[in-house]
């Protein structure tokens, strides 16, 4: 958006956690929007470029700076803010506001902490008890959402593709757990397997106890221990 001043404001929704990956890129999103304000060329571009702000909504928390907005902009060594600074970035860290009302109170929210409680929270009983003009506004903004059937269509389509990366998350994560518990009873079963034969048979070849399955290890092993003839134990390995 851009205000009456020129002021040019990008505001963004990051429904995941808040990693390095994302950081770089809303830095790279901000420089973008001061680039694109000059031309090759142009010499005077100073009369022509705006300050840019990035707004990020965020559904995490920074648990090294525990803030609800987080705002940085260029500094010196003396904490100076750089003169003439065109980039300015916010973080709106969404689940800390529970905090925030902890601490003050629904009842004693400012207007930018109710609108961000509303943002996490939704239009709930005890918020429209308040009779604000910030949830005034907020619900009417909600009621033309609603009735905008192609906007109400994307965001289902949305939730919808948002749980099916949950669940194929949760999928992968299953079979990647159930990968790792045979791959670990396979070896435990190996070096079982390969510790009691290196005792009963020093002098014999272990390469013929390599890349078996977890039914031979198994079998080989208890054939060790009914102490049964070598030539038995290979023909099970065979």
């Amino acid at each position: 958006m851009k205000t009456d001043e020129g002021k040019l404001i990008d505001i963004e929704m990051q429904n995941s956690a808040l990693t390095k990956e994302v950081h770089y890129r809303f830095q790279i999103y901000g420089a973008r929007m001061i680039d694109h304000q000059v031309n090759r060329g142009d010499l005077l571009y100073s009369e022509n470029v705006h300050e840019v702000y990035t707004i990020l909504f965020v559904n995490d928390i920074d648990r090294d700076n525990l803030l609800l907005i987080d705002t940085y902009m260029p500094r010196n060594q003396l904490n100076h803010v750089r003169k003439y600074n065109m980039l300015t970035h916010h973080n709106v860290y969404l689940p800390f506001i529970d905090a925030v009302v902890r601490e003050k109170g629904l009842k004693n929210l400012s207007k930018i902490e109710l609108a961000i409680y509303t943002l996490y929270h939704g239009i709930t009983d005890d918020i429209m008890a308040l009779n604000s003009e910030v949830v005034i506004m907020m619900k009417e903004k909600m009621d033309q959402f609603n009735e905008d059937e192609e906007l109400v269509l994307a965001a289902s389509k949305r939730q919808l593709v948002k749980i099916q990366h949950h669940q194929e998350k949760v999928r992968i994560r299953q079979e990647g757990k159930e990968e790792g518990l045979k791959e670990g009873e396979l070896l435990k079963a190996k070096e079982n397997t390969l510790m009691l034969f290196k005792s009963k048979y020093p002098q014999e070849d272990i390469l013929m106890l390599e890349n078996l399955t977890l039914s031979q290890y198994n079998e080989i092993f208890k054939a060790l221990i009914e102490n049964k003839d070598l030539q038995i134990i290979k023909e099970m390995i065979k």
